[in-house]
């Protein structure tokens, strides 16, 4: 019968809907401790109660099996074998709230084991990712990162879910409906090839700017779209020779041939001595790039993640090349 349980050998039915809505569920935790230690007198010392009271807790439970549960003998309170098909519920169930009490208080970064999935752009992986793993290196040896791309529309649902973690990056749209952090803010500079004709004086003027042929990132599930949108809005889509789907590949095509590229500073700073190229103020009106953490709001209080927001804030706050240009 299904929600009940059956003794088959008194053939009584004990009713569980009826458990659930009249049992003290403190009578549980006296159950389980009589059945551990099989003495009344152990088990008020571990409940930091009388013996009469722990007594009066069987009584009431006896009372609401109809069985006696546990019975005196020479070696201490033995069950019956009602109270062993009980306890594989009653104490396994509290076992399992035990656990899970744990393990919201017993997060360690030192001795745990955990994968982390963050959503992050390639900019994210290459400027900001290095700096969160040689923290993990040095504190967290157990710990895990992973990394993936979604859209935008899938961004959110696979936070809310807990598939992944974070999300890190210039998100704009994601600002509704999750939690947020800033991390740090930038800005976008312009690149070109050192010896590029249309640099003077270490800067690119808005008419030789509007001039140039550039190479675009599409930059898909963030707020970089921003970037073609405004060349757009200058009547620039016939110039744009190349269209490459992330920001990576933009200073290596920059730096061989005469193409320019908008892109975030801190990419340009970190390719700045990979490759011969120049960082340039840009001459266009751009919005600052604000970089932000994401998570959803089931997961505010989860202590890995909150170990993870924190760490990441901190690995990006010391980092001095994420730091803006005095």
């Amino acid at each position: 019968m299904a929600g009940d349980f059956i003794c088959k050998e008194n053939t009584e039915i004990l009713d569980i809907s009826a458990m659930n809505n009249k049992i003290d569920l403190n009578l549980l935790v006296v159950f389980d401790a009589v059945w551990r230690h099989r003495r009344i007198s152990r088990a008020a010392i571990e409940l930091n109660a009388s013996q009469p009271t722990v007594s009066n807790a069987l009584r009431r439970l006896r009372d609401f099996t109809g069985d006696t549960l546990f019975v005196r003998s020479g070696s201490g309170m033995e069950p019956t074998p009602l109270a062993e098909r009980l306890a594989t519920h009653w104490c396994d169930g509290l076992s399992s709230v035990r656990r899970g009490l744990a393990m919201r208080s017993g997060f360690d970064s030192a001795t745990d084991k955990r994968t982390f999935t963050i959503v992050m752009s390639d900019i994210a992986e290459a400027v900001i990712l290095p700096h969160l793993l040689n923290v993990c290196r040095e504190t967290a040896p157990g710990i895990f990162i992973s990394t993936m791309q979604l859209p935008m529309e899938q961004t959110l649902p696979a936070l809310r879910a807990g598939t992944v973690d974070l999300a890190v990056g210039y998100i704009p749209e994601l600002r509704s409906g999750a939690r947020q952090q800033l991390l740090f803010e930038s800005d976008y500079v312009v690149l070109a090839r050192r010896g590029h004709p249309g640099v003077k004086q270490s800067a690119m003027s808005k008419p030789v700017f509007l001039r140039q042929r550039h190479a675009v990132a599409r930059a898909e599930g963030t707020g970089h779209a921003i970037v073609e949108r405004t060349l757009r809005k200058h009547r620039l889509d016939s110039q744009i020779a190349v269209r490459v789907p992330h920001f990576l590949a933009l200073p290596m095509i920059v730096a061989a041939s005469d193409l320019v590229a908008t892109v975030p500073r801190p990419l340009g700073v970190l390719m700045a001595d990979a490759v011969p190229i120049e960082i340039l103020p840009h001459p266009l009106k751009l919005p600052k790039l604000v970089i932000r953490q994401f998570w959803h709001e089931r997961f505010d209080a989860e202590p890995a993640l909150m170990w993870l927001r924190k760490t990441l804030r901190v690995a990006v706050t010391n980092a001095s090349q994420l730091r803006p240009p005095r």
